[in-house]
């Protein structure tokens, strides 16, 4: 009875022994089995992901990408309308570079259509006197300067300058009650001021006045006029060219002879072009 009972006890601690391993194995196998299943849902997540069409993986962008084209349009008209802007400067600056005085004018829209509406009429009157000038006969004067009467009081008044040679001089011819004209000569520029102050501005002819201006070899650089009811003010600005300000006795009588003429203007053909067809 006693070696049995030894046996049995003897044989517990060796199977006691021989399961530890076993139980170890048995959770590393486990803990391998869900690595795996692990592994594999994650293959299965990320496959179904790549399988996604792109239109439904883009649905939740819609609204970020509806948002977006409102930006591309309010984009798309800043440039369309920076575009417009550079075009209009251009045509303002080409506009600029026609007129004759350039030079004097700000490269200002205001600036260059105030300039150009003062431009136009004095152009369209010049045409029509060129236009007039080539139309009458060889010899034949544009307008009858030679008409008898009794020649104006013209008043020269010399201007104290510490050089011999200068020609700055105020010339004025006696006012009547109906008109005056008085010329300023300031170094090369000579200003010429017509004024009407009994209603006759329709004889104040402004195709006369840049016919005799050239005549007396004077470059307009501007001319403006003004009316208030009856009276008329004609202001013009010229260059003196042809070599006249070297010789100023010889600017001078020239300029006396332009004041007779422009006093005389009201004499001439109705068939020029009065500033009343201006306005």
């Amino acid at each position: 009875m006693l070696p049995t009972v030894h046996r049995v006890q003897l044989r517990q601690p060796s199977s006691h022994v021989t399961n530890k391993p076993q139980s170890n194995q048995i959770k590393t196998q486990e803990a391998e089995a869900e690595a795996e299943e692990e592994e594999e849902e994650m293959t299965i997540e990320w496959s179904e992901w790549d399988s996604i069409p792109a239109s439904e993986s883009k649905s939740g962008g819609g609204s970020a990408a509806s948002g977006g084209g409102c930006v591309d349009a309010r984009e798309r008209h800043k440039l369309a309308e920076r575009e417009r802007r550079k075009s209009m400067r251009e045509l303002f600056l080409s506009l600029h570079a026609l007129l004759p005085h350039a030079n004097t004018v700000r490269k200002e829209q205001s600036a260059i259509l105030d300039e150009i509406i003062k431009y136009i009429p004095l152009a369209a009157a010049r045409l029509r006197s060129l236009k007039t000038r080539r139309e009458l006969p060889p010899g034949q004067p544009p307008h009858d300067s030679t008409r008898s009467g009794t020649a104006p009081a013209v008043h020269v008044s010399e201007r104290s300058s510490a050089s011999s040679n200068s020609s700055d001089c105020d010339i004025r011819v006696a006012p009547e009650p109906s008109s005056s004209v008085a010329i300023r000569v300031r170094g090369d520029r000579v200003n010429v001021s017509l004024t009407d102050t009994k209603g006759t501005s329709q004889a104040l002819l402004l195709s006369a006045v840049l016919d005799e201006l050239e005549a007396h070899h004077l470059d307009l650089v501007r001319s403006t006029h003004c009316r208030d009811g009856s009276k008329l003010l004609h202001h013009s600005e010229s260059k003196i060219s042809d070599g006249l300000d070297r010789s100023p006795a010889l600017l001078k009588a020239r300029l006396q002879d332009l004041a007779c003429k422009l006093h005389k203007l009201r004499k001439s053909s109705s068939l020029k072009r009065t500033f009343d067809q201006m306005d």
